[in-house]
């Protein structure tokens, strides 16, 4: 079993057994792929799913069966570790060996589509039988009962569609709404009822195991008089044994069930009251709880309360919360934490009555998040960047979002380059209209326009980024605004707008070096280089290439180093110089391997492969387009996959394999159409000269690749444009 379990008490579980019974039979049902768990708040659906995916894991059920153990059982709250699709992929990939996990490690950092990801994942698990149990998962729906996040929709859509994906066991008030299609692959069980009265018995005397309140030792029809007050609800049962345990009248139990007659027997009412009749102190230990909103140690809460009130006793206030059955302690990670409707309960009341005490805690809640925060070389995955997280959402919640978009400058560019790009933009639409200082503004301008970068449209990147440019005036701006020309230029050079990019480009290089930024310097060079050779210019290409040479010779990186000859393989590529753009692409393959930055080698494989074709070695230059295209598949990025998928067309072309060519040009299309490049005219003309060759019709083969060669004009990534017209010339030989 992975990760913290999100209930609590499962000592105190009664009865269910039928609910358990059909959960241990709709497991066993391979169709039935989501076991919904659905009831009102305090009813006891956590417990029960906790209690199933316990026996499951063990194999041992009530009443002495056995059946065969899953391989793992992972739980994801919504109060404890969160519940998004990044969190439970990264947690997946423990369940796996390290090379396996290693690679869907890059491939998250892809610009694949989350369902694409899904998929892999759940194509590398398919050895492996897993339960995942997402607990109070109506937190995360919108008013049509379906995710707020699109990338958890991918992901469910993806497991109902993968015949061996986990299972998932959910809890929820609303059950999750799912498309037709998928509903033969649901079934709920709806818990209406609390416990049956014999039960509701045994638990009311065990929550007075020591007998001080009056409980254990009553007589069955006054605690079923009791029971009956709340239906039956363990929580309701729960709260009634800890309002007669810190009773400081110290009524009897029939005492109190007259005082509160008045009381419905709905359970958030009864919540609220015992929430209200706590001392100061209590309460003040509580509301820090509920602000954290998460599990948290003895140390978290002081911290809090330090500067606020430091004459709390908080372990004791922490005791009595316990044993009064408001707090919930797990003594496996020493950890305190509330349930959410008690958390709910304290929040609202918080900020009712204390708006300003609210923010003071949250503010420290964020604080104390910070101090676990790990400095960036030991970032590896979005989870090492969780306490900046967490200290981000805490500063929202305190109102001070011009803070909130700062922190959030800090690891945005990391989230991104990880493929996290969605999570930064939801955070970002949280922080939207509510800036203020010209700073704050900048860093979310920023933040936002390259997550959109990596999401698409780049329209709207632009857009954004363009507006950060203009923000970005004084001195200290110079870092951010270095990467804003970068990604601007980028994008201009993939539109092939040659001059902008080359302007903006040779900006973020100058800055970068002027910092002292060594691999953002560069990453810029190159892609001027880059820029420079796309709009037929190998000269000023091969210049900026020298500048990376001497940066290499300086910095003694490998990534630098990979930068170096992937600039200068596709300046040699424009002078059509074959053999030096082999040696060239062979050396960037090289130190792109050492450097384990893998998301250009898509890129130097397929120049790697050109040359080959230009030197008349088609079998080797096959073999070069197919590791192109099995690097890019691995980082998920469709554009090298695209322009390698072109040129092996190409050469299975001149292989006088007709039909593979066909398909190949098919593939390329596909990919174009997937990254939205402006090459993908020239992809469906290559689709369309292929079937001609296979339909063995000259004149339209010919019209085809004359057309073909004016759309590859001054893209050194294809074939050149005189290969085709040579071809075309051939065809029309008599």
């Amino acid at each position: 079993m992975l990760n913290e379990r999100p209930a609590f008490g499962i000592h105190s579980f009664k009865d269910r057994t039928g609910e358990l019974q059909r959960i241990r039979a709709l497991f066993a049902d391979p169709p039935v792929r989501i076991i919904s768990v659905l009831g009102r708040r305090g009813i006891g659906k956590s417990l029960l799913a906790v209690r199933a995916a316990r026996s499951l894991a063990e194999g041992a059920w009530p009443g002495g069966e056995r059946t065969e153990p899953p391989d793992a059982v992972v739980f994801f709250g919504e109060r404890t570790t969160g519940i998004t699709f990044e969190q439970i992929f990264f947690d997946c990939l423990r369940l796996l060996d390290q090379q396996e996990a290693e690679r869907l490690h890059r491939m998250w950092g892809s610009r694949r589509r989350p369902a694409d990801k899904a998929c892999e994942l759940f194509d590398a698990m398919t050895h492996l039988q897993v339960l995942f149990l997402l607990d109070n998962l109506e937190e995360l729906l919108d008013d049509e009962d379906t995710f707020r996040e699109p990338d958890l929709t991918e992901m469910v859509q993806a497991l109902l569609s993968h015949e061996s994906a986990p299972r998932l066991l959910i809890t929820s008030q609303v059950p999750l709404a799912l498309p037709a299609r998928y509903s033969r692959a649901e079934r709920r069980i709806v818990l209406d009822d609390g416990l049956p009265r014999p039960d509701s018995i045994a638990l009311l005397r065990e929550l007075d195991g020591d007998g001080l309140s009056g409980i254990r030792d009553a007589d069955d029809e006054l605690l079923a008089e009791t029971a009956g007050r709340v239906y039956g609800v363990p929580r309701g049962l729960e709260l009634i044994a800890g309002a007669l345990q810190d009773d400081a009248g110290m009524r009897s139990l029939r005492e109190w069930l007259g005082d509160t007659a008045a009381i419905s027997g709905v359970v958030d009412e009864l919540a609220q009251r015992r929430y209200r009749d706590l001392n100061e102190h209590h309460k003040l230990v509580m509301d820090v709880l509920a602000v954290f909103g998460t599990p948290v140690p003895l140390a978290a809460v002081e911290w809090a309360l330090k500067p606020l009130a430091p004459g709390i006793q908080v372990d004791s206030a922490l005791r009595r919360l316990t044993r009064g059955f408001l707090a919930r302690a797990n003594r496996e990670d020493r950890t305190y934490s509330l349930l959410p409707m008690d958390t709910d309960i304290a929040r609202a009341d918080l900020i009712r009555r204390a708006p300003l005490l609210a923010r003071r805690l949250h503010r420290r809640a964020a604080d104390w998040h910070a101090r676990s925060a790990k400095p960036r070389e030991e970032w590896r995955t979005p989870q090492d960047v969780s306490p900046q997280r967490r200290e981000l959402t805490h500063r929202m919640l305190a109102e001070d979002y011009d803070e909130a978009a700062l922190l959030l400058d800090r690891f945005a560019d990391f989230l991104v380059w990880q493929g996290s790009a969605s999570a930064v933009l939801s955070i970002c639409t949280g922080l939207a209209g509510q800036l203020t200082r010209r700073q704050a503004r900048l860093a979310y301008l920023v933040a936002r326009g390259h997550a959109q970068f990596a999401i698409g449209p780049l329209s709207d990147s632009i857009q954004l980024l363009e507006e950060a440019a203009s923000l970005a005036r004084a001195p200290q701006d110079a870092a951010c605004l270095q990467r804003i020309l970068f990604l601007l230029g980028d994008m201009d050079r993939f539109e092939g707008r040659s001059a902008d990019a080359a302007q903006r480009l040779r900006r973020s290089a100058d800055i970068a070096s002027e910092l002292g930024m060594v691999e953002e310097h560069a990453h810029a060079l190159l892609c001027l280089s880059l820029a420079h050779s796309y709009a037929d210019r190998p000269d000023l290409g091969l210049a900026v290439a020298a500048e990376l040479s001497e940066l290499a010779g300086r910095a003694g990186l490998p990534i630098v180093r990979a930068r170096e000859a992937n600039a200068l393989a596709c300046a040699y590529a424009t002078t059509h110089d074959w053999p030096l753009v082999a040696r060239a692409a062979e050396d960037s393959i090289a130190a792109y391997d050492e450097s384990g930055i893998p998301e250009a080698l898509g890129f130097s494989w397929n120049t790697l492969g050109i040359a080959r074709l230009g030197t008349g070695d088609l079998v080797p230059a096959l073999s070069a387009f197919d590791t192109g295209v099995q690097c890019s598949a691995e980082v998920g990025w469709s554009l090298p996959e695209a322009v390698c998928t072109f040129n092996q067309a190409w050469a299975l072309w001149h292989l006088g394999r007709a039909a593979e060519a066909e398909s190949s040009a098919r593939r390329a299309l596909t990919a174009y159409r997937r990254c939205g490049s402006k090459d993908e005219d020239a992809a469906a003309t290559l689709c369309e000269a292929a079937a001609a060759l296979r339909a063995d019709n000259p004149a339209r083969i010919v019209r085809a690749l004359e057309r073909l060669a004016v759309l590859v004009a001054g893209n050194p990534d294809l074939c050149p444009a005189d290969w085709f017209l040579a071809e075309a010339d051939r065809m029309r030989a008599p």
